[in-house]
């Protein structure tokens, strides 16, 4: 079972990242705030990236990393 879970759980990093471009890339830009700037999308991949860095942040801090 944790061979199979350990399988699994590569697959899900592998893909995982994949998926995220393609729904960064997918989203609809008409939809978002500030979307009237000329940075908007600029503006939601840097929070998006803000996100992430917390997340990795927490993630170590509680030592699941």
């Amino acid at each position: 079972m944790n061979r199979t879970m350990y399988t699994l759980s590569l697959v899900a990093g592998v893909f995982l990242p994949t998926s995220f471009v393609t729904g960064l890339l997918g989203m609809n830009v008409h939809g978002i705030p500030g979307i009237d700037r000329s940075n908007g999308f600029l503006v939601v991949c840097t929070l998006l990236a803000v996100v992430v860095v917390i997340e990795v942040w927490l993630f170590r801090r509680l030592r699941w990393l």
